[in-house]
């Protein structure tokens, strides 16, 4: 790939638009809601608060056989009516409290994560695949434009900004649980194999939470909570 002496990387990001949402909330009612198991904890709090019902079914899953049981890696957040649960007209309810990762990257998106588990050095990763979702409509209106641009390096970035460091922060979130996991394994405290059919699924973070307290400290779940304590008590 060619790369852009800087000057000219600056002139020509003069031409180059920085995604702004339009608020039309069309994202809102596209699909279920990826999220990570300590954001389940986070939107739970959230819907009863509000009065709201959620559904949360979990995705990737590990058995841990001192245990008995599966460990959820991801969870998906279904639509209610064809719309996030927390949406109320092009309005989301939640949006100045606490929007998921996917929420706030958007349209910068996971394609794919793929899960790799070490048997032999008992070392769990997770690499994602994102991509720019054209059924945002103001990544069909830029399109032209930054096809034209495409070829210059961290054209993306450019473009992204907010939402490309959203999608690292996710990305960061997901390895600290993935590499806390790994390191009980080590120790021996724990033992990952592949998912078990037939015994109980339990969320990742709070099941490393018995080990590590000071995990929602870590995640920033406790600065959360507190938040939506103040929120909850004006709304």
């Amino acid at each position: 790939m060619q790369r852009l002496d800087f000057g000219v990387y600056m002139q020509l990001a003069e031409k180059i638009p920085i995604f702004t949402c339009n608020m039309c909330g069309s994202c809102c009612k596209m699909s279920p809601i990826s999220v990570l198991p300590h954001e389940v904890i986070v939107l739970k709090e959230l819907a009863d608060s509000l009065g709201i019902d959620v559904s949360l079914t979990h995705g990737y899953v590990v058995y841990e056989a001192i245990s008995g049981v599966n460990l959820a890696f991801s969870y998906v957040m279904h639509p209610v009516n064809g719309q996030c649960p927390f949406l109320d007209g092009n309005k989301c309810l939640i949006h100045f409290v606490y929007k998921p990762y996917i929420c706030k990257s958007f349209p910068y998106i996971p394609r794919h994560v793929k899960y790799s588990i070490d048997n032999i050095n008992k070392y769990i990763m997770a690499s994602a695949d994102y991509g720019l979702s054209l059924a945002c409509q103001v990544v069909r209106r830029d399109r032209e434009v930054l096809s034209k641009f495409s070829h210059m390096p961290g054209i993306i970035v450019h473009y992204l900004k907010a939402e490309h460091l959203t999608a690292m922060e996710a990305e960061n979130a997901r390895s600290l649980l993935l590499l806390a996991l790994s390191k009980l394994w080590r120790r021996g405290l724990v033992e990952i194999k592949a998912s078990s059919p037939g015994v109980p699924v339990v969320n990742l973070y709070e099941f490393l939470r018995r080990f590590y307290p000071d995990l929602p400290s870590v995640l920033g779940v406790d600065k959360v909570a507190s938040r939506i304590r103040s929120w909850a008590k004006g709304y």
